[in-house]
């Protein structure tokens, strides 16, 4: 009776929440109400585990990232989900890292989440991952601010099939098919198979922006003992949203992107402590857009004689591939854990065809929009963390990275450092703080886009954070401070590199309350200074409500994003309500029902006209009501 009247009262009143882990990372209140650790040298992480993903009936990976705090999940003019800092919006962030099972599958065009793996259908997932500033090493060697890591299901866990069918109220569906074996020669797999397709369109003085899709995802995951194998492979076919028509309404448009990895794995030794990893990705893209008002194409537009530059049309084949290969060593003395790397890639950038229409009907092969199409990088690395006592330690890593470039761009060499403690004096009271300095060069798609030369980008990252857990109850507070060297602007007419250090600095607040083990609530708050003009949300938090009652989960939420005004475009605040509950028939099937900002107000991305053109504000994501069955065999 308890656990209806709490659920009623929390609808009532907007407070929902799950548990979602911060300062020690997965920790967790054990009999004696004390704090608990997984890996402490990680860093600042929160996790999703599969209860979380599987209560909140989240969908696909960005659905989970539209609440994650002290950041903007904004849809871009090519309608494709992309992360930002609070307060400021770009359409491509270039500092943001996307793993699956410790393979990065990034973007190797733009460096933003894949277009293709950043909608992955959660079903996959066994939970996820999400790091502010860098983690281990021991999980690759990337460069970024933000690591968002998805582990998938095991197969040695999961060790049959499930079929899942979803359907919403705008007419899209999901289909998918997993199955997992293990053979009695100790190899095992799980095999996962997907069909998507999304009914998403918007209006715009009169004119239906779409924003349909038709989304295909094969994984497959191979293990023994030492060994694993990653395969992952999706195909795309969307519409181009807002594209870069003067009007914002392109008469036509497509994007066909084709991502392939396979990523290989090998522990030797007798402690697995010395491990090699080999991957080769591939990304195949078609582009294609006409309009009557013309296409605000820079590379194509002389400035000085505009209006016979521009161009109708224009079709885009393109692809990039990467190859990499890694090897770390773990070494353990005495009260210190060792970590030497060496991380060995290579980029390639093949531009197949790049044709121009213009307005007297003349079409122009293009070619490349630069000489620049191969990038290969060399690194060294080494990984310390120490165990000073029982509650204190420290830790230090450094990375030393060679960048070669082709097309008469200069050669890059940069280091990346970071040092951190966790401190516990307490069972029920921990603090974390960590700074790092770490540099990201310029992408293929900066340099394609630049507007004149440009620079490698210095991140300087500085977050502590403290945390206080006891009885049922669990606070923390997240400090943030980001300064940014020659950091990349995409203006209208190509990328620039600021001539001054931006600045960035916020608070996370976090609590969660239990009131059983099935039941939780959680309120997230944060609120962010920047030392640019404000051209998106810079505040906002949560309140989620989970709960179960006999063969029933559910949960409610209610998603904050403050109002700001850009120029001439005021954007009011964001009151994104969600609720949804499952039924299990049994153990092995279930139906559920989610309706998603059932308040109409979602958030919403600022975009411009053209190169010139007005600016304006439409919204990230739609009203939506989905119903899900499972079922497991």
């Amino acid at each position: 009776m308890h656990k209806k009247l709490s659920f009623l009262f929390f609808i009532i009143n907007f407070t929902y929440a799950q548990n979602l882990d911060t300062l020690l990372e997965e920790y967790e209140l054990n009999t004696q109400k004390s704090l608990k650790t997984i890996d402490e040298k990680l860093g600042h992480v929160t996790i999703y585990s599969q209860k979380d993903l599987r209560i909140m009936q989240y969908t696909t990976l960005s659905d989970l990232l539209k609440e994650f705090p002290l950041s903007n999940l904004n849809t871009n003019k090519l309608g494709i989900p992309n992360f930002s800092l609070p307060g400021s919006k770009t359409d491509v962030s270039g500092f943001f890292r996307l793993f699956i099972n410790d393979h990065e599958i990034t973007s190797n065009y733009t460096q933003a989440p894949s277009s293709s793996w950043i909608d992955l259908p959660v079903d996959l997932i066994d939970y996820i991952e999400v790091y502010r500033g860098n983690s281990s090493f021991a999980l690759g060697s990337g460069n970024g601010i933000f690591f968002i890591r998805i582990y998938t299901k095991k197969p040695s866990k999961q060790n049959g099939s499930q079929i899942t069918a979803t359907i919403a109220s705008h007419g899209s569906n999901s289909q998918s098919f997993s199955h997992a074996d293990t053979f009695g020669n100790g190899w095992s797999y799980l095999a996962y198979f997907n069909k998507s397709d999304v009914n998403n369109s918007t209006l715009y003085k009169n004119n239906k922006l779409h924003n349909d899709s038709s989304r295909r995802y094969f994984y497959l995951n191979v293990q023994k003992e030492n060994t694993g194998i990653d395969l992952g492979f999706t195909d795309i076919e969307k519409d181009n949203y807002i594209g870069t028509a003067m009007d914002a309404a392109p008469d036509n448009g497509k994007i066909n992107s084709k991502d392939y990895f396979i990523d290989l794995k090998q522990y030797f030794l007798n402690d697995k402590s010395l491990k090699l990893q080999l991957s080769y990705d591939r990304n195949d893209l078609e582009y294609e857009e006409s309009d009557g008002s013309g296409l605000a194409m820079i590379p194509f537009i002389d400035l000085s004689n505009i209006p016979a530059t521009i161009p109708r049309s224009y079709y885009q084949n393109n692809s990039v591939s990467k190859l990499n290969a890694f090897v770390s060593k773990k070494i353990n003395i005495k009260d210190h854990n060792l970590l030497l790397g060496i991380n060995i890639q290579e980029k390639r950038y093949n531009t197949k065809s790049n044709t121009v229409t213009n307005f007297a009907n003349i079409t122009t092969q293009a070619g490349r929009l630069t000489n620049f199409d191969k990038e290969q990088v060399s690194s060294i690395l080494i990984q310390d963390d120490h165990k000073v006592n029982e509650n204190l330690l420290l830790v230090a890593n450094g990375k030393f990275d060679k960048i070669k470039r082709n097309g008469g761009l200069d050669d890059l060499s940069n280091e990346q450092y970071r040092f951190g403690t966790i401190y516990t004096p307490f069972d029920n009271f921990g603090i974390k703080a960590f700074y790092t300095k770490t540099y990201i060069s310029p992408s293929f798609f900066n340099i394609d886009y630049a507007l004149g030369n440009i620079k490698q980008q210095e991140y300087k990252y500085f977050t502590a954070e403290g945390v206080y857990a006891k009885d049922n109850s669990r606070f923390s507070i997240l400090y943030s401070d980001v300064k940014i060297k020659d950091f990349l602007y995409y203006t209208p007419v190509g990328f620039i590199s600021i001539d001054h250090t931006v600045k960035s600095s916020g608070y996370i607040f976090d609590y969660t309350y239990e009131f059983s083990p099935d039941d939780k609530i959680q309120l997230n708050y944060f609120t962010t200074e920047l030392s640019e003009t404000l051209n998106n949300s810079n505040k906002g938090g949560y309140i989620k409500y989970t709960g179960r009652y006999d063969s029933f989960e559910y949960f409610s939420s209610l998603i904050y994003r403050n109002g700001y005004k850009y120029l001439n475009v005021k954007v009011d605040n964001s009151f994104n309500f969600n609720l949804g509950a499952t039924y299990n028939i049994t153990k092995n099937s279930s139906i559920s029902l989610k309706a998603e900002n059932l308040f109409d107000n979602s958030t919403k991305s600022l975009h411009k006209e053209g190169l010139m053109g007005n600016d304006f504000a439409l919204e990230d994501y739609q009203r939506e009501v989905t119903l899900t069955m499972k079922w497991v065999f």
